[in-house]
């Protein structure tokens, strides 16, 4: 449990979710601890708190999916992506992930050595995230993904795209 500011990160309840003491859940909604105390009672889905030494937390994320629902748009169920600008076209394959998010670290202006400082990467790892598929590319893997993505600022959207039409096989005769 890690405490940044007045937003404790506790890894061991939820990997990189940060949790809210009372005070700071008051001071986000600019209401008192008893008007808190009568949401979490008269509103089942108000999120429930984390108690750790007989104090409350919530989770930051659980807020705002609340916040966000109360104003009648939920996150999760969402169908389309309202005021975000796409920065990509149409990714299929993993070299256009590549192309793609390399694109868009030139597009920032900054190099590799300052997006693997920015992401939290070992330095030079942009470089070989970049060069996939040469003696010095590395692939990608579930640890180095969110760093990547976050470092550039971009988040992965899944839409459904039409089906693509089957390619016929050719009968020899």
């Amino acid at each position: 449990m890690e405490r940044i500011g007045t937003v404790w990160n506790m890894n061991a309840l939820a990997k990189n979710e940060k949790y809210l003491p009372v005070e700071d859940v008051c001071a986000r909604f600019g209401i008192a601890r008893n008007t808190l105390w009568r949401w979490m009672k008269a509103d089942a889905t108000f999120p429930e708190p984390v108690i750790i030494n007989k104090r409350r937390y919530f989770s930051e994320y659980d807020l705002a999916k609340w916040e966000a629902a109360r104003g009648g748009h939920d996150p999760d169920l969402d169908g389309k992506l309202v005021g975000l600008k796409p920065v990509s076209g149409v990714i299929t394959d993993y070299d256009q992930l590549v192309s793609a998010l390399t694109d868009r670290r030139n597009k920032l202006g900054i190099s590799s050595i300052e997006l693997d400082a920015r992401s939290g990467m070992q330095e030079g790892y942009t470089s070989k995230l970049e060069n996939f598929g040469r003696p010095q590319g590395r692939g990608l893997g579930p640890e180095i993904f969110p760093l990547w993505i976050g470092g550039l600022k971009v988040g992965i959207v899944l839409v459904d795209l039409p089906r693509r039409p089957r390619k016929k096989k050719q009968v020899e005769a």
